[in-house]
C-alpha cells in the first residue's frame, strides 16, 4: 500500500517503480529487473469564496466601506496565483501565496459611497475569486454581497416676502422661498404649498440633490381682510418625493 501524496496530486500521477529480490541456497542475491506503473489521478480544483464588511449600512456620500475576500482551496490539488476582482472597486490586494487543499487566505478592498448608492437604496458587490490549479480546469468562485442604505429625507423652506405694490386690497406681494434638501438622497417632484398664493409657485429646479438648493417664487392679492386687519400673514411648506417611500414635507415657514 501506497499512501498518496500532495505532490503526485498536484502532479495528476503516482509513478513507482519495483524490484523483487531473493536469496538463493547458494550464491548471491538474486534481484529481478524493474518495474513501474504510473497510476493517473484525477484533480478536482475548487476555490469558495465568502465576502464580507463589517459596515452594516450606507448613510453618507464619500463613506468608506471595507470588505473582506475569504478564498478557500476546496478542491484537490494546490492552486496559485489568487487574485480577486469586485464589480465596484478598482483592486482588490490578495498575499501572494499557494493554497493547499484546505487552506484559505484573506484579500481586503475598499469602496467609496456614491449619491447613486444612496438613491438606489444600497450597494451591492460582486466579487469573483480565480486561480491557476496544478491540474485541471478551475472555474471562477463568487459572492454577492448587498448593503442597504440608511434614507433620511428631508427639506427646508426659508420665506420671504417683498415689499407690498401697495397697502389697499388688490395690491400684491411678491414671495419667494429658498428651498434646501438637508437629507441624504435626492428629492424629485418640489413643490410649495401656499394656499394664500394667485397660483402655484413657480421653482428653478425641481429635483434636488443633498444640500442643494432651488428658490421658488410666487405672488399673493392682497384681500380688504388683511387690510382691515394691518398685516398679511402666510405660511408655507415645501416637498419632494425621495428614490423610495412616501414624500417629504418641510416645517412650514410663516
Amino acid at each position: 500500500v501506497h499512501t498518496i501524496t500532495q505532490a503526485e496530486v498536484d502532479a495528476g500521477v503516482v509513478n513507482n517503480s519495483a524490484t523483487a529480490s531473493a536469496f538463493p541456497p547458494s550464491g548471491p542475491v538474486a534481484t529481478s529487473p524493474p518495474d513501474s506503473t504510473s497510476t493517473p489521478l484525477v484533480a478536482t480544483p475548487l476555490l469558495t469564496l465568502v465576502k464580507a464588511s463589517t459596515t452594516t449600512a450606507i448613510t453618507a456620500v464619500g463613506q468608506s466601506v471595507p470588505y473582506t475576500y475569504q478564498v478557500t482551496n476546496a478542491g484537490s490539488v494546490s492552486i496559485s496565483a489568487i487574485a480577486v476582482t469586485d464589480d465596484r472597486i478598482a483592486s482588490v490586494n490578495c498575499p501572494p501565496a499557494v493554497l493547499a487543499p484546505g487552506a484559505s487566505l484573506i484579500c481586503t478592498g475598499t469602496y467609496t459611497v456614491t449619491q447613486a448608492d444612496l438613491d438606489a437604496g444600497g450597494v451591492t458587490n460582486l466579487a469573483s475569486a480565480t486561480g491557476t490549479p496544478a491540474q485541471g480546469t478551475l472555474a471562477p468562485a463568487t459572492a454577492t454581497l448587498t448593503i442597504a442604505s440608511n434614507a433620511a429625507p428631508a427639506l427646508t423652506v426659508d420665506k420671504t416676502a417683498g415689499v407690498p405694490s401697495g397697502n389697499t386690497a388688490g395690491s400684491t406681494i411678491a414671495y419667494s422661498f429658498l428651498v434646501t434638501n438637508t437629507g441624504n438622497v435626492t428629492l424629485t417632484g418640489l413643490l410649495i404649498t401656499d394656499p394664500q398664493l394667485d397660483a402655484a409657485a413657480r421653482c428653478a429646479a425641481t429635483t434636488l440633490a443633498p444640500a442643494a438648493t432651488t428658490t421658488c417664487t410666487g405672488i399673493h392679492t392682497i384681500t380688504q381682510a388683511e387690510v382691515d386687519a394691518g398685516v398679511v400673514n402666510n405660511s408655507a411648506t415645501a416637498s419632494g418625493t425621495p428614490p423610495t417611500g412616501p414624500a417629504v414635507t418641510s416645517p412650514p415657514d410663516t
